[in-house]
């Protein structure tokens, strides 16, 4: 369930993200997030967001990040709105491009030390790629591979992400995993199957 906090919350990950990277687009911070995300959970048993996963054909899409970036009235309340609108907009027609706004009054009050730890290390690991190269990165972990069948059936398709999935590696060479043993990785898992919020 989505409530004005958590979107805020999410809208302020998206606002540090478009700070640090210039020339991003839509599908390039879904990736970052993603990856922010799955760090998270890996290293801290919860993800930035708290938001809902879903496998679709270009890789694994956080929905209310999808929301909030379509920056629609439609789907979102009016407060979230907003609020959106504050801090970011679109720019440019074909790549929808975003912008910060008031950057130098927002002080990241929603995000925690480790949720910025996460943001950094995805911007200084995968800030640099490139979408098509996000997009074949994140088809490596098993969270999308599994429903990988299912988009060469129906493209516009969409398979279910258990945030408990988020806590898988490529291999062993996974930056992601860094730093961590199997048991830390393993504990981190059952926190998320325990985490019914």
């Amino acid at each position: 369930m989505r409530t004005l906090l958590k979107t805020k919350k999410i809208i302020q990950v998206i606002h540090y993200i478009v700070s640090c990277l210039d020339n991003i687009d839509k599908i390039k911070i879904i990736k970052l997030i993603y990856l922010a995300d799955k760090y998270h959970c890996i290293h801290y048993g919860r993800t930035v967001t708290r938001d809902d996963y879903y496998a679709m054909r270009l890789g694994p899409v956080a929905s209310t990040v999808k929301n909030v970036l379509d920056l629609d009235e439609i789907s979102l309340s009016s407060p979230e709105y907003e609020y959106a609108t504050k801090l970011i907009e679109k720019s440019g027609y074909d790549i929808y491009s975003y912008i910060t706004k008031n950057k130098e009054q927002l002080d990241y009050d929603m995000l925690s030390e480790s949720d910025i730890e996460a943001l950094d290390f995805v911007i200084n690991c995968f800030g640099n790629k490139t979408n098509f190269e996000l997009s074949e990165y994140t088809h490596k972990y098993p969270e999308w591979y599994q429903h990988e069948e299912l988009f060469e059936k129906q493209p516009n398709a969409r398979g279910d992400i258990e945030l408990f999935e988020l806590v898988s590696l490529i291999n062993n060479d996974d930056p992601i995993g860094e730093g961590l043993t199997s048991e830390q990785i393993e504990q981190s898992k059952l926190m998320l199957i325990g985490d019914f919020s």
